[in-house]
């Protein structure tokens, strides 16, 4: 009121002197921080507010001066507001309020008034739009006139004009005016979503058309400042569309949109649509989705949807005049004035309209339904209330109201001539079936037409017909007019019409995957009277439109669809498919009857290339090619069951009589002759002249395969049938197959008239030919160098496979009959069953022969009458394509997947060439481009090669469980592997030398001389023999069950020693000539094949001639002294080939010797067995059984002995070679004779030998140990005597044993422990002198050596008869040794640093441990061993136990990822700790046992941590259900091989860290379990092992908290404690409350949404902390391992967070995001550089939303069964978390979830959650005293969801739904009769209550018990 009475009132404007000095003396003082000085413009009055006033009021200044002032107010206001200053809030909105009505003002004014008075145009000038935005953001709710709409327009029609005449953007007014208009409406918008709602259909109409042609003009325009433009024109059609959605009367709204706003729409979505695919128009798609929702809110609002249901019933039924005249109509009336317009752009765009309005149908709550449904008895809402309503109208009414008119226009372009329509017209027809190719494309995708919902007319369907009728008419014109137009001048046209014919097949394509009678559309009849079918093939005579037609018939995805559809039918619809199918047949042979009359004889006869050029060749091909592709899928698709098989044998004999008239002229058996086929087909009768040209003609080889393949597969569909027909049928059947004896008894088996009248072509005619005849008159009188004869002789291999089988089950019914203990048949039937036998044997070696024919060609290399074959092509599997360079292809693939059938009729001779080419293809071939796309490919559309085919048989175990199969692919196998060895044979006189055992003396000499200068060495032109050497001998390292003789065996074992000495030979003479690494690889693959045929070879016993001939090969000292020495030699040179410690040096050089020291295990473990009990009481047991071959069996007693002292003999010869390797430390001194100071022996070791020494001893203990263990385990020891047995044989290696031990503790000290200033002295460090003498390259320990041993020997002997000696006292070991470890070597080691002295240091952890696994084993009681060997005496233990302390230690402190190949000498370390945690009694102090369980802990922390989402408790590394799914990688993130290698070796050492441990649990004292639950609870609990004040379980932010490694760590460890140690010890129960309560603390600290979400990208760097996610996952899974187990008593409140647990974890979980999300991580302020950044991106991780489901699910089942007491109080509880889960496995719409982003599970993981929540309904039934009375309330809780009120009110999907049935079915079983009337009244009237009714229903019917079975 101040401000109105100032401003009426010019001199109340001016203030009086005095006034002002009062003012100013009650003003208060500045602001802190603001000066008093501060210029008055800083400080505004109200008197400067009423100036400004007055000067926009009055007319004095002109109208830009105005703006001017009121800008320079704005911006004066604005700079305050940013500097903070305060000010009076009433005046300055007084102020806001009145500017903003004045720049409205002149904004709006009319444009004509403008024009008059002022020249300067306020809307394009852009602070008018700032102060505009300055009013609104300080008053949003300023008053905003609905003409504002104007000046918009007007300012994008400026833009419009300035982009058209190609002004330039870079001038600061341009582009500020766009950029402060965009800024204010943008603003407005979103602070007043309804500011422009009530304006009228014309301000909104003049505005959006403005926009419309902006953004038309603007989106291909790539100029600066045209994007401003775009985003301008974007944000008014935004708001418009908000306007129609929301707008209080749509339907006033449609006629205004249809006239006005549809064209320019149409035409701005065709050209987006154009762009929406594009990189360069980045903005297309944003604005195509906003034209969209124009579109859709404007034509298809949710009141107007019910009126274009009724639009087809207004035709037809009386309805008033007014309702006739229904507004919907308008859109299609006015589609016809945009034809009549000859606006083809809009045209075009018609077509999109469809696909909008199935969209918002499907949207609507009112039409919910699934794909493929048709929208049925809309009901009637009340913002339709007007519509009428029409029941009974599906979807497709309005897709026929759509399609109608552009059918009639498309029937009339039909009927014209193309040749006059002209280039504009042309283009109206371009654009009229691009429309048609969208609606069509929206039916199909969109699943619209439903064979179910069509009317009982058929009236969809035909309209369908119609359609493609029409289609294939234009199709007809656009190319007759092609044709002719190549001789035009008018190149538009000439560009025009391959568009056009794009369009046109596009759109036959999408009319025929709608069809349900797809194979009958391709029919032809011809003739005068014949109505014109679908299509005529006949009415395309052309040779362009019979390969157009072939082409579309061959289309893999169009046979694909035939079949998909056929396997989808319905069983009772199998017979009228075939019948359909027979009608189809006839009609085609009656159309190959007609077109027999055109044919020249003479073209066809003598001139090949005119004859396939002719229409009948094209047509028989079409026919033999396409068609019976076609017609034989759909025969193989058909699904028979035993309630359709008699329908379908009756519809498949009808079939075989269609084709029996004219096949039967060519099978008869008075004249097999295809003469009268001829006459058949052609349907004329000719003469023996023309008889003869007709069998020259190339085309009749299509006639053939066409019945041949249809006769198979009626065959094969009949077989089928009559295997599910009841006996009396079957026979029937039978009879008229010709093959009764399937279903016959015995006796009738030898019926001469049962037999005799079988044959193949036995349903044809009574007395057919046979197959062998048939094949033999084809292969003489048909021309061979063509395409269909390949085919033909394909469809041939197929026929003869069918008769073998067929003969296959009579000779196996023969050889039953000819049993000697069959008595049924006299001697006269039974020599008839011998003559039916061989007639049956002699059939199929003829046939057999036939393939076989083919097979020798392959092996020629030349495909006979094919021409030659590429080895390397392929081929798709189609027959489509099958030709003649794919044939070999083919048949090679027919014979590899039959070879069961065929196999027992071929020769030996067709057998080895067979297995010839089988070697020849799979390892001699190169791997081929097509080879490596289709690896790992699932799909059918892959192509195949030889190479493939071969290798897939070679995988299939049908060649190793047939003997014959078997021995011919040894011998092929051992040919194919001596060939490739003599390919690196350079002297002529070696190659006879393959065949006997190599001389490895020989070499080893020259070795030991060095005598190798010269030698030879492969030559470099076998480029692919190193290939091929390796594919076979890859392929023996890993197929099973290789071997089937010895003979192979030695063979193999022989061939590979040569290559052996061959590579090493030319390694070391002159490698640099050849390829070292490729020979070093293949030495490797020598030896891992020779250690898989030894392994093989050892798991047998042998005979005792095989087991010489073994000995004799690999059993001497030479071949031992070979292996050792070959490796030694191999890794000295490979540091001059390979690069220093690169990955594959180590890949491949600690493989190879791992290798050699399997071989030395398996040895030993063979040996060791034939002298130990196992076998003798095996051969005892077996001459007991078989006392009459007692005399005459070879394993006898004498035998065994033989044997027995063999193997001891073989196993002293490998101890004495071993022990001969230890008699000196190796060293890399120049000096023959010197002396090394013991400080210095690290440095000089020559670690290569070392190694290659300590791995072949720890094989060879491995081995004995492993025989022991074995023997004890199988054969259990009863006696005394065998016992000693068991010892006597262990002290024959006493001494090596000794000896082994004093070298590794010898080496220990010398090489790992410091020895200078060191407090601890034991007896290896007394005997060490300060220097050792070094000798030709070896340390001088023989003293130490010689002492220790037989000091060992005196006081630990392990013979049975030795001296007694004084028991040792208790022996307990500290930590005062690990000062003397070199802590700098092992993290040396740890960071990758000398590999070979890592891996050194593990094969000497793996002897040691050994050697106490051995002393373990053969502990024995003082009874049977005077003298007790105790395994931790007098051994280094302390420094063993304390290096690998110090290295656990060191792997739990490292800060980045650790060297992979650390990891794996790591495992040494731990195997010595496993086997040091089984002896009887720990030596150890409870102070090193807890530093120990602690360095567990710390380790397998950082293991958890490296291993982030991945890291699971050890039952799901073994296998859990939810695993199931191999899920893992199915986000985007990105998994690499070195991260899964990675993740491999982590999930290793981690197994072994726990394996480790749980033998130290498992046999831990009351006193060692306490001091480990006091090391897992200081874990959990979070105490820093520094500082006890820090805890390491922290709230972290709103995304979660943290928890340290070594709290993961204490989950995993204590559920292995609880897994390993039993629940009623005292000193673990009273822990539970306070473990259960530090896993409950943890779940607590990290629960978050972010708990799902994973990196996208895995870090160079780990992180700090383990991933939440999967600690909580652990957490719950090791509480429901507490909860399960009757030996521990739960607390009440645990059992309560039990329960609440899910509802933790799971609320919100369906609005999470299912994509990447952006995170903001809190790393600590000390890590290292090079971290990830702080803004991560995550993305959902679908397996472990299904794992922690699945642990949820489990543990409610848990607590409901072990827990009952407690769940009884806490019903509602459990109720709670129930609905939550159940809420899960709601369904969600596809579209909704991609709009929102919301995560959503695929039917996969749904349905295995649904299998989870399932157990926990059912455990409710068991449990029905406590839960029956609330059991109603889950029930409701399932109804409500699945009647679609849950929270997303879309139900349960129906696989979910048969998922959940067995649990909801056990809901009822526990409730109530008074239970479902209470839930009846509760439901309520509506779908709840009828849920109820139909459960109840079934329930019943597959449910519930009814007292019988």
């Amino acid at each position: 009121m101040a401000m109105e009475s100032a401003a009426s009132s010019p001199r109340a404007a001016l203030p009086t002197p005095g006034a002002s000095r009062k003012r100013r003396r009650s003003q208060s003082p500045p602001p802190a921080g603001e000066d008093p000085n501060e210029p008055a413009l800083a400080r505004p009055r109200f008197g400067d507010n009423l100036d400004l006033i007055l000067s926009l009021q009055g007319k004095e200044l002109s109208l830009e001066r105005k703006i001017e002032l009121a800008f320079n107010f704005v911006t004066t206001e604005s700079n305050r507001s940013s500097h903070g200053h305060r000010a009076d809030n009433i005046k300055l909105l007084r102020m806001v309020s009145f500017i903003g009505n004045w720049v409205q003002s002149i904004l709006i004014l009319p444009e004509n008034s403008k024009r008059v008075s002022e020249p300067f145009d306020p809307v394009l000038d852009y602070r008018c739009w700032v102060i505009l935005r300055f009013c609104i953001e300080k008053k949003p709710s300023v008053s905003i006139s609905l003409n504002l709409l104007k000046p918009l327009g007007r300012v994008a029609k400026d833009g419009l004009s300035r982009v058209q005449i190609g002004a330039s953007f870079d001038d600061c007014e341009s582009s500020l005016l766009f950029e402060r208009v965009l800024d204010c409406i943008s603003f407005l918008f979103s602070s007043n979503t309804r500011a422009f709602f009530n304006a009228g259909v014309d301000l909104w109409t003049s505005c959006v058309i403005e926009a419309i042609n902006l953004v038309q003009k603007v989106s291909p325009n790539e100029k600066s400042g045209c994007a401003v433009l775009q985003n301008l024109g974007n944000c008014l059609l935004e708001q418009f569309s908000s306007f129609l959605r929301f707008h209080a009367n749509p339907k006033n709204l449609f006629r205004p949109f249809v006239d006005k706003i549809l064209d320019p729409l149409l035409e701005l979505l065709v050209l987006l649509n154009s762009q929406a695919n594009s990189i360069e128009h980045k903005q297309a798609g944003t604005t195509l989705k906003i034209a969209e929702e124009i579109l859709s809110n404007g034509l298809f609002h949710p009141q107007h949807l019910s009126g274009y249901f009724g639009l087809k019933n207004l035709n037809k039924a009386p309805i008033a005049k007014d309702v006739r005249g229904s507004y919907h109509r308008h859109l299609f009336e006015r589609f016809k004035g945009i034809k009549a317009e000859s606006k083809a752009v809009l045209l075009a765009g018609f077509g999109y309209l469809l696909q909008l309005f199935v969209s918002r149908a499907r949207n609507q709550s009112t039409y919910i339904a699934p794909r493929g449904t048709s929208f049925r008895n809309p009901q009637k809402s009340s913002e339709a209330s007007e519509e009428p309503q029409h029941h009974g109208e599906s979807i497709f009414e309005v897709f026929m109201q759509f399609m109608e008119p552009l059918v009639s226009e498309c029937k009339s372009y039909s009927q014209k001539d193309f040749s006059d329509l002209g280039g504009t017209k042309l283009v109206e027809v371009h654009c009229m079936l691009k429309s048609i190719n969208e609606i069509l494309r929206t039916v199909t995708e969109e699943k619209i037409y439903v064979p179910t919902e069509d009317t009982s007319e058929g009236s969809y369907l035909q309209f369908l017909q119609d359609i493609y009728r029409v289609l294939i008419l234009i199709a007809e014109k656009l190319y007759d007019f092609w044709v002719s137009a190549v001789h035009l001048e008018d190149t538009n046209i000439k560009k025009m019409l391959p568009l056009m014919f794009v369009e046109i097949v596009v759109a036959v394509a999408h009319s025929i995957c709608m069809l349900c009678n797809t194979v009958r559309t391709f029919r032809a009849v011809t003739g005068p009277d014949v109505v014109p079918r679908p299509f005529s093939v006949a009415s395309l005579s052309s040779h362009k439109c019979l390969e157009s037609l072939a082409t579309l018939l061959s289309s893999q995805t169009l046979r694909d669809a035939i079949c998909t559809s056929i396997n989808s039918m319905p069983e009772g619809q199998s017979s009228r498919c075939i019948e359909e199918l027979t009608v189809d047949l006839t009609d085609t042979l009656k159309w190959m009857n007609n077109c027999g009359e055109d044919v020249d004889l003479e073209s066809q006869g003598e001139f090949l290339s005119i004859s396939r050029k002719s229409v009948f060749y094209q047509k028989a091909e079409l026919l033999g090619r396409h068609l019976s592709e076609l017609y034989t899928s759909v025969l193989d698709s058909i699904t028979v069951t035993s309630s359709n098989t008699a329908l379908v044998a009756i519809s498949v004999e009808r079939l075989v009589n269609a084709i029996r008239p004219k096949l039967s002229q060519l099978v008869r058996n008075d004249s097999v002759s295809s003469s009268e086929f001829i006459c058949s087909v052609i349907g004329n009768n000719l003469s023996k002249k023309q008889c003869a040209k007709w069998q020259k003609i190339p085309s009749l080889s299509w006639m053939f395969v066409f019945f041949f393949r249809i006769y198979t597969s009626c065959r094969s569909l009949y077989r089928q049938s009559v295997g599910l027909m009841p006996p009396d049928l079957a026979i029937e059947a039978t009879e008229l197959v010709g093959n009764s004896f399937t279903v016959c008894c015995g006796k009738e088996w030898t019926n001469a008239s049962n037999v005799i009248a079988e044959g193949y072509f036995a349903w044809i005619v009574e007395s057919p030919g046979s197959l062998l005849d048939v094949i033999e008159t084809l292969s003489q009188s048909i021309p061979k160098n063509h395409s269909g004869f390949a085919m033909l002789v394909y469809v041939l291999h197929m026929m003869a496979l069918q008769r073998l089988d067929d003969l296959n089950r009579q000779i196996n019914a023969f050889d039953y009959l000819l049993e000697d203990n069959t008595q049924q048949f006299d001697t006269e039937d039974r020599g008839n069953t011998a003559v039916f036998k061989e007639s049956c044997c002699l059939e199929a070696a003829r046939l057999t022969n036939f393939m076989m024919n083919y097979v020798g060609i392959l092996s020629s290399g030349e495909n006979g009458h094919f021409q030659c074959f590429e080895i390397s092509s392929s081929w798709d599997l189609s027959m489509c394509s099958l030709d003649e360079g794919s044939f070999h292809i083919a048949t090679w693939r027919l014979l590899c997947e039959n070879i069961d059938i065929w196999s027992l009729h071929a020769s030996k001779k067709d057998l080895k060439s067979f297995f010839s080419n089988l070697m020849k293809f799979s390892f001699v071939q190169k791997r081929s481009c097509k080879d490596e796309e289709n690896s790992g490919n699932q799909y059918s559309h892959r192509e195949i090669t030889l190479r493939t085919i071969s290798v897939e048989l070679l995988c299939d175990t049908i060649i190793y469980d047939r003997k014959v199969l078997l021995k011919n692919l040894a011998s092929s196998f051992c040919h194919a592997l001596k060939k490739s060895v003599s390919s690196f044979v350079t002297r002529a006189d070696e190659d006879a030398l393959l065949d006997i055992s190599p001389d490895l003396m020989e070499i080893l000499n020259k070795l030991n001389n060095m005598k190798l200068v010269g030698g030879t060495y492969p030559d470099e032109d076998g480029v692919d023999k190193y290939r091929i050497c390796e594919n076979l001998l890859n392929f023996l390292s890993t197929v099973p069950g290789f071997h089937s003789n010895s003979k192979s065996f030695l063979r193999l074992i022989t061939h590979i020693l040569h290559l052996e000495r061959l590579l090493l030979l030319a390694l070391l003479s002159r490698y640099e000539l050849c390829n070292p690494i490729e020979l070093i690889r293949l030495f490797i693959c020598c030896r891992r094949a020779m250690q898989n045929l030894v392994s093989k070879f050892g798991k047998e016993y042998l005979e005792s001639k095989q087991y010489s001939a073994f000995s004799k090969l690999i059993g001497n000292s030479d071949s031992l002294i070979w292996l050792l020495r070959s490796v030694q030699e191999i890794i000295h040179l490979s540091h001059k080939i390979f690069e220093e410690h690169t990955d594959e040096k180590k890949n491949t050089l600690f493989s190879l010797v791992d290798k050699t020291s399997e071989i030395f295990s398996t040895l030993a473990n063979m040996n060791s067995k034939f002298c130990l009990l196992g076998p003798k009481k095996r051969i005892e047991c077996s001459l007991e059984h078989s006392a009459s071959e007692s005399d005459t069996s070879e394993h006898d007693g004498q035998t065994f002995d033989t044997l027995e002292n063999s193997a001891l003999e073989y196993v002293k010869i490998m101890a004495e070679q071993l022990e001969k390797t230890t008699t000196g430390i190796p060293v890399t001194a120049k000096d023959r004779n010197c002396v090394i100071k013991l400080e210095n022996c690290y440095d000089n070791v020559c670690w290569d030998t070392l190694l290659c020494t300590m791995s072949c001893i720890g094989g060879f203990l491995w081995g004995i140990v492993s025989a022991v263990e074995s023997t004890i385990k199988d054969y259990p020891i009863a006696s005394s005597e065998e016992r000693k047995v068991m010892h006597q044989y262990a002290s024959n290696f006493s001494r090596f044993i000794a000896k082994f031990e004093t070298f590794i503790d010898i080496c220990l000290h010398v090489l790992f422990m410091e020895n200078k200033d060191c407090g601890s002295v034991d007896m290896i460090s007394a005997r060490l002198p300060q220097e050792l003498d070094c000798e030709n390259g070896f340390l001088n320990i023989d003293a130490v050596m010689d002492g220790w041993t037989m000091h060992q020997l005196k006081n630990n002997e392990l013979q049975s008869d030795g001296p007694s000696s004084i028991p040792s006292e208790s022996h307990n070991f500290g930590l005062f040794t690990i000062q003397c470890m070199k802590r700098s070597l092992l993290e040396n080691l740890l960071n990758g640093e000398g590999p070979f002295v890592a891996f050194t240091l593990r094969e000497l952890y793996t002897v040691s441990a050994a050697i106490v696994k051995l002393k373990v084993l053969l502990s024995f009681p003082r009874d049977v061993c005077r003298q007790e060997c105790n395994p931790s005496q007098h051994m280094s233990l302390d420094p063993m136990v304390g290096t690998a302390y110090i290295a656990l230690q060191k792997i739990a402190d490292m800060s980045n990822w650790p060297d992979m190949f650390s990891l794996v000498w790591i495992d040494g370390i731990l195997r010595y700790l496993e086997v040091l945690g089984t002896l009887p009694e720990h030596k150890l102090s409870k102070e090193l046992y807890a530093q120990i369980v602690n360095a567990h802990v710390r380790a397998i922390g950082k293991c958890i941590v490296l291993q982030g989402k991945g890291a699971s408790l050890p039952t799901h590394e073994i296998g859990t259900n939810t695993k199931t799914l191999n899920l893992r990688n199915t986000s985007d993130s990105v998994i690499t091989k070195n991260i899964m290698d990675r993740q491999n070796r982590l999930n290793s050492l981690k197994s072994r860290l726990r394996l480790s441990m749980r033998k130290f649990v498992n046999v831990a004292s009351n006193m060692h379990l306490s001091a480990t639950l006091q090391v897992i609870e200081r874990a959990l609990v979070g105490v820093n092992q520094y500082s006890h004040s820090i805890y390491e379980v922290k709230t972290g932010t709103s995304n979660g908290g943290i928890v340290s490694s070594d709290v993961a760590a204490g989950i995993d460890c204590l559920y292995l404690l609880l897994e390993s140690v039993p629940g009623n010890k005292h000193v673990l129960k009273r822990t539970v409350p306070g473990l259960v309560g530090a896993l409950f603390n943890i779940v607590l600290h990290l629960q978050s949404p972010l708990i799902f979400y994973t990196e996208k990208l895995p870090s160079l760097y780990p992180d700090f902390h383990p991933d939440a996610g999967a600690i909580v996952l652990m957490c719950v899974e090791v509480i429901t391992a507490f909860v399960g187990r009757h030996t521990f008593q739960i607390d009440a409140c645990h059992v309560s967070q039990c329960l609440h647990l899910p509802v933790t974890l799971f609320k919100g979980f369906k609005h999470l995001a299912g994509r990447t999300v952006s995170h903001s991580s809190e790393k600590s302020g000390d890590q290292t550089v090079g971290q990830p950044l702080d803004t991560e991106e995550y993305i959902f991780d679908r397996q472990f939303s299904v794992d922690m489901y699945a642990a949820c699910c489990k543990l409610l089942c848990t607590v409901l069964r072990h827990q009952q007491r407690e769940v009884g109080r806490c019903v509602a509880v459990l109720e709670d978390s129930v609905n939550i889960l159940l809420s899960c496995l709601e369904s969600a719409d596809p579209k909704m979830v991609r709009m929102a982003g919301h995560f959503s599970w695929n039917k996969e993981e749904a349905l295995k959650c649904a299998s989870f929540f399932r157990r926990i309904f059912e455990e409710m039934r068991q449990q029905r005293e406590i839960l029956g009375k609330h059991s109603i309330h889950f029930l409701a809780g399932y109804i409500s969801m699945f009647s679609g009120q849950g929270p997303f009110q879309t139900g349960i999907t129906r696989e979910i739904d048969e998922a959940l049935r067995p649990g909801v079915y056990s809901l009822i079983d526990i409730c109530e009769e008074s239970d479902f009337q209470q839930l009846h009244t509760y439901l309520g009237e509506g779908p709840c209550r009828t849920t109820l009714a139909n459960l109840v229903n079934d329930y019943k019917l597959h449910f519930q018990y009814q007292g019988k079975i």
